[in-house]
């Protein structure tokens, strides 16, 4: 017998185990989540969250977990995960915890609810396309190792934001997303909160780039690893040719690392990015920044999660990156899907 219940402190350990033998992906290309001792750090990071567990004959057997999301004038569903032990899969659970999920939404009146699914995670796209939701964007994860130092010198003076400067910073960010699907306008105060909200973010954490005395770059720098490290189970083809290529390179010259299967490695995130068209360099100088202070502490992979029309890309691909994809499904729920052509990605959501 199948019942779906809260979730309780008992249920932390069980979780983890069964999070630890789910990898997202195929044969060719899957990855597995490390998320520490608290199955619900990551869900600290909203305000209003909920996780249900599924029990088959009184085992565990799987669970889901979501958050309620608003703008101005809109409530949507995030839903964040959907895990179901490797020996409770397909007897229907899955589907039972996305209802639970829908049926959470239609009782807050949310216009749609949303996920994000990982590139080659099969399973899970067979599952959302079963149910109704429908693929509305492709998200790009950009990934660059930090395997040398960049010294070009810089034209723009970067600094840790002073609190002085947040208004202004602020202004710019809600002027780079305007219109964005998923993007509410931040106040200097809301902003404020949500940064330092998340582990390992911060407005110490925030940096913004100045010609005379104007910011016209800036960007948070997130160690996201506080909360995850990740492991490729089945690695890229692509990365283990590129593996043995950058082996025989790296004693001639400096190349980047690409971990290897079963190596657990930390990633540091990019997020909340603005700049003023025409100084794409104030950007890029920031990664820059990034890129040497992530090779001085010795962590070495960092990137962002982003729409593929992101001016970002063209930046970050001076950078020698690897990419992956995620693919954003929806489905309506009490309203209509919004416009999905350019989004928003809040980084507290691709925590895969």
């Amino acid at each position: 017998m199948l019942s779906i219940r809260p979730l309780g402190e008992e249920d932390n350990e069980t979780l983890l185990n069964i999070e630890k033998l789910c990898p997202q992906g195929n044969e060719e290309c899957a990855m597995v989540v490390d998320k520490g001792p608290d199955i619900t750090a990551r869900y600290g990071l909203y305000e209003n969250w909920q996780i249900r567990v599924a029990e088959k004959d009184n085992i565990t057997a799987g669970w889901i977990g979501w958050t309620v999301k608003q703008t101005a004038d809109d409530k949507y569903v995030y839903l964040a995960e959907v895990m179901v032990h490797p020996d409770n899969r397909r007897q229907g659970i899955a589907v039972r915890l996305v209802r639970e999920a829908e049926k959470a939404a239609e009782e807050t009146k949310a216009s749609h609810i949303y996920c994000y699914v990982y590139g080659p995670n099969e399973g899970s796209v067979k599952l959302f396309e079963k149910l109704g939701y429908i693929e509305e964007k492709e998200v790009r994860i950009v990934e660059i190792a930090a395997y040398k130092k960049e010294h070009a010198e810089r034209q723009y003076d970067l600094e840790r934001i002073d609190i002085k400067d947040l208004p202004e910073a602020v202004g710019l960010i809600n002027s780079y997303y305007q219109g964005k699907a998923h993007f509410s306008p931040f106040t200097t105060e809301s902003f404020r909160k949500y940064a330092n909200r998340i582990l390992g973010y911060g407005l110490e954490n925030f940096i913004v780039a100045k010609r005379d005395g104007r910011i016209v770059a800036c960007s948070g720098f997130w160690d996201s690893s506080v909360l995850m490290e990740m492991t490729y189970t089945k690695e890229p083809m692509m990365w283990k040719l590129m593996a043995n290529a950058y082996g025989i390179l790296r004693h001639f010259i400096s190349m980047p690392r690409i971990p290897a299967e079963g190596e657990f490695f930390k990633f540091h995130s990019i997020v909340d990015h603005a700049f003023v068209p025409g100084h794409e360099l104030a950007m890029e100088e920031i990664l820059n920044y990034c890129n040497n202070l992530m090779y001085d502490t010795k962590c070495e992979f960092f990137g962002a999660y982003t729409d593929p029309e992101d001016p970002l890309l063209a930046i970050a691909g001076k950078f020698r990156p690897m990419y992956e994809k995620l693919y954003l499904y929806a489905k309506p729920i009490s309203g209509k899907v919004p416009d999905f052509s350019s989004i928003y990605v809040d980084c507290r959501d691709p925590i895969l």
